[in-house]
């Protein structure tokens, strides 16, 4: 059995990088220029024909992160963009701050055979914008 639990990684950009990390510093960018940030896929239960479908998902974020964190999945053995569809009941949403000012995390229950899973970031623009530390996910 493949191990369950990983940490979702990201691409980032910065004026100085282009690297792969857990997590998103506030000075990062996504590929395409903007603050919206698409984990690589990962597998999920369906890939591995498990009967539960059982997922959970962790956001870890700093006091001052600003924006949206959810989780998609798709079906798909080989997705392309359109195939990717959110997850209802995992999305959560940052003002800065947060109060009291310390590391927040939230976990989010799923089920379903889904292929692949992914975590997407929607960073606001307004800087300086805190960091999302780390996105954990277990199946």
């Amino acid at each position: 059995m493949p191990a369950l639990s990983t940490q979702f990684q990201f691409i980032l950009n910065s004026s100085t990088f282009t690297a792969t990390s857990v997590s998103i510093p506030s000075a990062a960018f996504a590929p395409d220029g903007s603050s919206n940030f698409f984990s690589l896929p990962e597998k999920g239960d369906g890939y591995y024909g498990a009967a539960d479908g059982l997922h959970t998902v962790t956001y870890t974020v700093t006091p001052n992160f600003s924006g949206n964190i959810f989780t998609q999945a798709t079906l798909a053995t080989n997705p392309a963009d359109n195939d990717w569809f959110t997850v209802v009941g995992t999305s959560s949403t940052y003002a800065s701050p947060t109060l009291p000012l310390t590391t927040t995390t939230n976990y989010y229950n799923f089920t379903g055979n889904f292929v692949w899973v992914r975590a997407c970031v929607y960073r606001s623009a307004v800087q300086p914008n805190g960091t999302v530390l780390f996105i954990n996910y277990n199946h």
